[in-house]
């Protein structure tokens, strides 16, 4: 089965197609219908998006959604299960999304025409069917599995002029140690924190003045604190569960989150909307803390160095990076284990260290910044595994790739028997030009 191109439909609540469309139906599968309409909006959508027009994309978009309306008629005949609490929290991420970008709710529900509540009736249904489409597709390949013999074999088959051919590759992974905030610190911020609640409350200073002077959130700071709308699961929960609860131009108590400690005011509240403002009092790391780090890497780097551990059980252990953690610190590490990155796709910092290392290396720890507008230090250390030279792929040095690559093409062909099999069973009609599409064609021989 060609490889379904999915489009982003997103633009179904914030879509405004400018010419009238004269709709029919184009397609039926078993019960359900699909629109001219449904086609001519998507395809403006992709166009837009992939900066391409051209008719055949409609042929795509038509397949795609005869796919998804067979997924669906399947996912109801075996009676998948369908969470409502999923629905509605996809339906209020949309609104959130499209109300961001066009000014708020009111701005969204006068492009639509509609009221909020209109229109999460009129897209629930929609939202519904992707995730049983999305369900039974996921039933479809979750038994799926590659063997030795089925990498070896899917090796053989690929003639050896037709191998892909691979640039230099390395197997670099890195620790990185933020240094962590003492108790002293903690206690400062607290009480400076503390401070300026009491003089908002207390005194009557103005909330956006002090924000602008003494706020550790720049971004928000400059603009008196101000954060603008947000809605439910946008900010970290404490300060999500903090904001919701306030009543207009009331301010909160010290709210302690992962970024500090915050006072929060919330200037007004839309729907399931609230708009705040903030002060950020960001704890202090100190001269004495980034040492204490630098000697506690320089511990976990003697232990690695004495065969006491890994250094990929470190990374897992010790690394403050989420990113690389989770693979043992290793970067840009594909899917099924690959934990191999093309030299060409490292950052030119990147090279540079590797182009001094020789493999088995470790390097000497360097004091960086991260990036992010908090401008935080932390110490990292790198560790160059292993090295690969230009070449055409081979079970030894690439079996992991070839795993992945033997791994999508099962699922492939998992899917492919399962649309042969199941397009037989129900009816199939295709109207029009849309009839003559190429990829259209299995989907109505026979019928």
């Amino acid at each position: 089965m060609k490889k379904i191109i999915i489009f982003c439909l997103l633009a179904i609540i914030g879509s405004n197609l400018k010419a009238q469309i004269v709709d029919e139906i184009v397609a039926v599968v078993a019960d359900k219908i699909i629109l001219r309409s449904d086609i001519e909006l998507a395809y403006e959508q992709a166009s837009r998006d992939i900066g391409v027009a051209h008719d055949s994309i409609k042929c795509i978009i038509l397949e795609q959604k005869l796919i998804e309306n067979l997924l669906v008629i399947k996912a109801q005949v075996d009676s998948l299960p369908v969470s409502e609490e999923r629905i509605d929290a996809e339906l209020d991420e949309r609104i959130r999304y499209f109300a961001q970008q066009y000014g708020g709710e009111k701005a969204l529900e006068e492009i639509y025409g509609k009221s909020i509540a209109d229109i999460k009736a009129t897209n629930r249904e929609r939202i519904k069917n992707n995730q049983l489409a999305s369900s039974m597709m996921a039933k479809i390949v979750k038994d799926v599995k590659v063997t030795p013999t089925d990498i070896k074999n899917f090796y053989n088959e690929i003639p050896v002029d037709s191998l892909p051919y691979y640039s230099a590759e390395v197997e670099l992974s890195q620790i990185i140690l933020e240094p962590k905030i003492s108790k002293e610190s903690r206690m400062v911020a607290l009480e400076k924190a503390t401070d300026l609640r009491r003089r908002i409350v207390e005194n009557g200073d103005n909330f956006s003045t002090l924000a602008l002077l003494y706020s550790d959130d720049k971004g928000s700071a400059a603009k008196g604190g101000v954060l603008g709308y947000f809605g439910r699961g946008m900010m970290v929960p404490e300060f999500e569960g903090a904001a919701f609860r306030l009543k207009p131009d009331s301010v909160s108590k010290v709210i302690e989150t992962k970024y500090g400690y915050h006072i929060i005011q919330v200037i007004n509240r839309k729907g399931d909307e609230v708009n705040a403002r903030h002060i950020l009092i960001m704890p202090k790391i100190y001269s004495t803390d980034v040492e204490i780090a630098k000697h506690k890497l320089d511990s976990i780097i003697q232990l690695v160095k004495m065969d006491s551990m890994k250094f990929e059980d470190a990374a897992k252990k010790f690394s403050s990076d989420d990113v690389t953690k989770g693979s043992g610190g290793f970067i840009g590490s594909g899917g099924l284990g690959n934990t191999h990155i093309p030299v060409d796709e490292l950052s030119k910092e990147l090279n540079i260290n590797v182009q001094s290392m020789e493999v088995g290396d470790i390097s000497e720890p360097e004091l960086i910044t991260l990036p992010g507008p908090d401008q935080k230090k932390a110490w990292r250390v790198f560790y160059l595994k292993s090295e690969t030279p230009p070449h055409r792929a081979n079970l030894k040095e690439d079996y992991q790739k070839l795993q992945a690559l033997a791994f999508e093409k099962k699922q492939q062909q998992t899917k492919q028997k399962w649309m042969d099999h199941n397009r037989k069973q129900f009816y199939i009609q295709v109207n029009g030009p849309y009839a003559q599409c190429p990829q259209i064609n299995p989907w109505i021989q026979n019928k």
